[in-house]
């Protein structure tokens, strides 16, 4: 990442938390490119605010502003002729120098037409796979052959002087040490700018509508937000009874990477309320996705960088009618949860499943994991939940995809494993 990532949980929320819709047409100034669309898409007048009944609203949209104030995103198009490697860093990183600077900003910051920038993310990687170099500049550098790295560059460069083709690459200059990095490379053909903000605008607006219509309250549970990505959970503050013992409440999840193809996509978890007695003990679940029509899981909902903005909420307006779908197609697979006849069963298909896990990321979850699952038998299914429940406490706070990974390995044991 560039700019720190904001880390925020939520149990609860209260009304004080909520947005009013002039604060959350500020997400809009800075990149601005759809704002008028959008307002009239949701019939928003700007001299009469409204209230947005979705809880911590307020929290994210401010976490949203403050990055916003520390960096600056800049889209240009330049030739890959322009483009030279400079020095190859550890890691994922590199240097690249960008002659024949056309953007008048920059140029008046740097009294430049050449701009220096160090790359982040996968833009080292996907400049030099461009000319299939990538793994061979990994290798010279990891071997400190600096001779080669340099009959790397002036090949580049050679074999670049010709080369017509244009690239639409994504700048982040953070303002606390005047530096632009290197984001991405993009096509220069319909890129949408469908960023963070605007995903955010839609959902929240989207959700509101959910919320006054079903009479359901919805509130953020947790967030992770950067300068480049985000990941939002809402909770839909309602129980559904499955059985006596068993409850479940579901979230909706919000995904963006501002570059990626399939770059914005809503899918949904659930929790699990287990009691026995007067106890409770809850654990998540994750599905793939939804199930369509006899068709492979898909997200609920995902939209790429590209098309109207109308599309867009065409889509989007589909959602409520996803989640309610949505909802009971997992209630239906809860059913089989209570009927456990044997919920040690569940407990080692599980532990067969994490052996032969082999995500990347997750690996270093996975010997305490195993461990843990094979060294604690179960004999009803409470112990079940508590015991998928510490595991959970093991994963890094900010380690979500290793997180969904596991809840999803939860979700496909209990359904499967029978």
């Amino acid at each position: 990442m560039i700019i720190e990532r904001k880390i925020k949980t939520f149990d609860d929320f209260s009304v004080d938390s909520f947005v009013s819709t002039e604060k959350l047409i500020k997400l809009l100034k800075k990149r601005n490119n759809f704002k008028d669309e959008l307002l009239e898409l949701f019939e928003l007048d700007t001299n009469k605010p409204t209230e947005i009944h979705v809880g911590n609203a307020k929290s994210l949209i401010d976490s949203l502003i403050q990055i916003d104030e520390k960096c600056e995103k800049i889209d240009l198009n330049v030739d890959m002729k322009d483009i030279h490697l400079q020095k190859m860093l550890k890691g994922e990183k590199a240097i690249f120098e960008i002659f024949s600077i056309d953007d008048e900003q920059i140029i008046n910051k740097i009294k430049s037409d050449k701009l220096t920038v160090e790359t982040r993310y996968s833009s080292k990687m996907e400049l030099l796979d461009y000319f299939q170099f990538n793994r061979f500049a990994n290798y010279c550098r990891d071997r400190e052959y600096y001779d080669l790295i340099d009959v790397i560059k002036d090949y580049l460069n050679s074999k670049n002087q010709k080369n017509q083709d244009q690239k639409s690459i994504r700048l982040v200059e953070k303002f606390d040490n005047n530096k632009f990095y290197l984001r991405a490379i993009t096509s220069t053909n319909g890129y949408k700018d469908f960023g963070l903000n605007f995903s955010v605008f839609v959902a929240l607006m989207s959700l509101d509508s959910y919320t006054k219509q079903s009479g359901i309250e919805t509130y953020i549970s947790s967030y992770f937000v950067d300068e480049s990505s985000l990941y939002v959970t809402f909770a839909l503050n309602d129980k559904i009874k499955v059985d006596d013992n068993l409850e479940i409440m579901f979230e909706l999840i919000l995904e963006n990477d501002e570059i990626k193809r399939n770059s914005v996509s809503f899918n949904g978890m659930f929790k699990l309320i287990y009691s026995n007695n007067k106890s409770e003990s809850e654990i998540f679940i994750k599905p793939r996705g939804y199930k369509k029509e006899n068709k492979k899981p898909t997200d609920l909902l995902t939209y790429q960088h590209r098309g109207k903005v109308e599309n867009v909420l065409n889509d989007i307006s589909e959602l409520p009618k996803l989640i309610d779908f949505y909802i009971e197609q997992v209630c239906e697979d809860a059913q089989r949860i209570t009927k456990f006849q044997n919920p040690d069963h569940i407990r080692r298909f599980l532990s067969s499943s994490i052996k032969r896990a082999q995500k990347t990321g997750f690996l270093k979850y996975k010997d305490k994991i195993y461990k843990k699952l094979i060294n604690i038998k179960v004999d009803n299914t409470f112990k079940l939940f508590e015991l998928l429940r510490e595991v959970e406490e093991l994963f890094e706070t900010e380690d979500i995809v290793s997180r969904d990974y596991w809840r999803t390995r939860i979700y496909e044991a209990m359904i499967n494993g029978k």
